[in-house]
């Protein structure tokens, strides 16, 4: 555990906990650390959870399916970010949603009950893990509200540029790797994966990007780049 302290420190959960800190409350918590290969489940749409995971090695895909029955992906998650945040309901109810290893992945497990339905042994830090699950809960509604931006282009070439613009800025770089494989690419993007494929190859021919498998780079200050960074 102590390996990943600095990136557990680094998480929303956690921020301005000092070291000690941070190994009081996860015990408050019950941490325990599980790996999941790539694909493997974490969790199916109709389990209740109990508990949050912050991933510290890793990504993770949040997946539905839609009317039709066809899967999609709505969430990519890396590393120490925070997944599970139904555990933080009053009320118990199944997540609604699949949780699907990216990547290999380890996670950090908390019992988030111990917290927000605390028993007779009340965690003295549970006021400030409280302040930080707002903020977390806040987070997470600008992660559905960017997936809400990327639909509303209409155009395929212009979701793929609105998310590698994204992905640029999580990077701090133009040059960046993605953890999406081309059909979970087009599953997150809501297209057609032969679509993507051909889109992306004119994007190269014109310029616009560079890439090889899941390593991409934005290329020049294009104005149809341009044009999508109002919306950050």
């Amino acid at each position: 555990m102590q390996e990943y302290m600095d990136k557990i420190q680094n998480t929303v959960l956690f921020k301005g906990f000092g070291n000690n800190e941070v190994q009081q409350a996860l015990g408050c918590l019950q941490g325990t650390i599980r790996d999941y290969a790539k694909k493997e489940t974490i969790f199916k749409p109709d389990e209740y959870l109990d508990s949050a995971g912050i991933i510290l090695e890793g990504s993770v895909l949040l997946c539905k399916d839609n009317s039709a029955g066809m899967r999609f992906i709505f969430s990519e998650l890396t590393s120490g970010e925070i997944l599970g945040e139904t555990a933080l309901r009053l009320q118990q109810e199944p997540s609604g949603y699949e949780a699907v290893a990216g990547a290999g992945c380890r996670i950090l497990f908390i019992k988030i009950k111990q917290i927000v339905r605390p028993g007779q042994a009340t965690c003295h830090l549970r006021g400030r893990i409280i302040e930080n699950m707002l903020t977390l809960l806040l987070e997470n509604n600008r992660s559905v509200y960017q997936k809400l931006d990327l639909v509303s282009h209409k155009s395929l070439r212009e979701r793929i540029l609105y998310y590698l613009h994204l992905q640029a800025k999580k990077n701090n770089s133009p040059s960046f790797e993605i953890p999406f494989s081309r059909n979970d690419l087009a599953d997150y993007l809501t297209v057609d994966r032969s679509a993507l494929s051909r889109e992306l190859q004119r994007m190269a021919q014109d310029g616009l990007i560079a890439f090889n498998r899941n390593q991409f780079e934005l290329l020049g200050e294009g104005d149809q780049v341009n044009a999508l960074r109002f919306k950050d």
